[in-house]
């Protein structure tokens, strides 16, 4: 029983490391080339607020997200730095976050593998030193005939236990793109929660877009970096998330945008079902 809820406790500091928690005040971020965005404010009823800034090297690239902020009493800060190589391909990213503090982390450093002659991102892994035991997680991508990346399957090995566990597949991530592959228009989570061994249905995402551009766009890299909505051509105008574990957690999101001259987010507001809660963003370009 106690190896089961120390597996439960492993995993879930997994995912918290390799996947962000959903940000429903970054509904569809913004920038380009002629208009770039480095900042987006965001508040929810009286005590909530996050900035996150947005950083890029010489040619725009992103290479830093920086989050400051609080939501329902809990710090989310986050410090999110990419290291790329000369050719622009993320090598390594380095996660540093206030909520990795109370587990012993001082951070998630994530390598990235690449193969030059397909031009796709193969693989990525993690190593988390945790008192009494390791956790090494290795992500495997798999891509469509067209190159983007339409599922990810997560293997964990844990050692340092009375009895080591051997690489095994504890989540896979499905995407689903739009016809002309422009959005990512539904993500489907199947994980194995202890004790179970096999993957089952744990949640769902769907979305619904707009026709104003998204301007912060990273296509396969939004996947990596586990920001899918910079995956997009466009802004979600509509978030639905089914949690087949606990399904009183589910909800919706429902997002309305003004739009600059450019056709691009200027502000917004999102109302979350059940709850009523309104969350205003600001974005910021340069």
């Amino acid at each position: 029983m106690f190896r089961n809820i120390l597996l439960f406790c492993v995993v879930a500091i997994v995912f918290v490391s390799c996947q962000k928690e959903i940000d429903w005040s970054v509904p569809g971020s913004g920038g380009t080339t002629a208009q770039q965005l480095y900042r987006i404010k965001s508040k929810t009823g009286t005590t909530d607020s996050t900035q996150i800034d947005y950083f890029y090297d010489a040619n725009k690239r992103i290479i830093r997200e920086l989050t400051n902020g609080i939501g329902g009493g809990q710090n989310l800060n986050n410090d999110l730095t990419i290291t790329r190589n000369s050719a622009g391909i993320i090598t390594k990213t380095v996660q540093k976050a206030a909520a990795f503090a109370g587990t012993g982390i001082d951070s998630v450093v994530t390598i990235y593998n690449y193969n030059t002659t397909t031009s796709k991102y193969t693989s990525s892994v993690f190593q988390l030193s945790i008192p009494g035991f390791s956790v090494i997680d290795s992500t495997v991508y798999t891509y469509n005939a067209s190159g983007k990346i339409v599922k990810d399957e997560h293997y964990l090995k844990i050692g340092g236990l009375p009895i080591p566990l051997p690489p095994t597949l504890t989540a896979r991530n499905t995407y689903t793109y739009s016809a002309d592959e422009k959005n990512i228009l539904s993500v489907v989570t199947d994980a194995a929660i202890p004790p179970a061994t096999t993957l089952t249905p744990a949640t769902a995402q769907t979305y619904t877009v707009d026709a104003k551009v998204n301007s912060l766009i990273i296509l396969n890299e939004a996947v990596l970096l586990n920001r899918v909505g910079l995956y997009n051509a466009n802004n979600t105008t509509k978030a639905v998330v089914t949690n087949t574990i606990d399904p009183t957690q589910d909800f919706t999101m429902g997002y309305t945008f003004r739009y600059n001259s450019g056709n691009r987010p200027d502000s917004s507001y999102g109302i979350r079902t059940p709850g009523g809660d309104v969350t205003a963003s600001k974005y910021f370009y340069q």
